[in-house]
């Protein structure tokens, strides 16, 4: 169930046995993809999203139990690829780096954790809350906008901006038009920081309260 505003997040329970400790968002959705439902985290976006907790639950002892979604992703790339996976941070469509990357082109991050590395790009998300964040980058953005909004992302305060275009989601598509555009045509996806390639199709959904994280 989602959380609702000024609701406390996650109960007291007993820690299962079968604990999966994950130290990298990839990780934990490749982990989640497989069936895992219960994970304690000593690293990544998600772990530093919950408050970056180092002490491990004790199996059989009282901890704190903290359900989040996940995001149910499946596309398809140029090469033929058709992906099925989990994401439990965030999924990411950009150019690749050495065609611009971040700076250049349209930019799509749909985020269930609050940060992405040492960005603070979903501020207002919550992971529990049944919608994930979509931060969409015009095209036209200048390079020397995009520097300044880079700089402010740190501490979240990117927003608003004409060129960035924010909105909460619980399903989101995309789709190439055609065999060929040139502004979409090089756009890669990264899936919990993971590189799959060059993407002609994607469409996901928000799945609540598919894991749980203890700590």
């Amino acid at each position: 169930m989602a959380i609702r505003n000024g609701q406390e997040w996650g109960s007291d329970k007993l820690t299962p046995n079968d604990l999966v400790i994950v130290a990298a968002d990839a990780d934990l959705s490749h982990a989640i993809s497989e069936g895992r439902r219960d994970f304690t985290l000593v690293g990544g976006d998600m772990w530093r999203t919950i408050g970056a907790k180092t002490e491990r639950p004790i199996p059989g002892e009282l901890a704190k139990c903290l359900p989040i979604d996940v995001i149910d992703v499946r596309c398809e790339l140029f090469d033929g690829t058709k992906l099925s996976k989990y994401a439990a941070a965030h999924v990411v469509l950009r150019r690749a780096s050495i065609r611009g990357g971040w700076l250049r082109g349209p930019v799509t991050v749909i985020a269930n954790a609050q940060f992405l590395g040492h960005w603070d790009v979903a501020p207002r998300g919550h992971p529990n809350d049944g919608r994930v964040e979509v931060t969409q980058v015009d095209p036209t953005m200048s390079l020397r906008q995009r520097l300044s909004a880079r700089s402010r992302i740190k501490n979240g305060t990117h927003v608003p901006h004409p060129c960035l275009a924010v909105r909460s989601v619980k399903e989101f598509e995309f789709e190439v038009k055609g065999d060929s555009t040139k502004e979409y045509e090089l756009q890669n996806v990264w899936i919990d920081g993971q590189h799959f390639g060059r993407v002609k199709s994607l469409s996901l959904e928000v799945r609540s309260d598919h894991a749980f994280l203890w700590m």
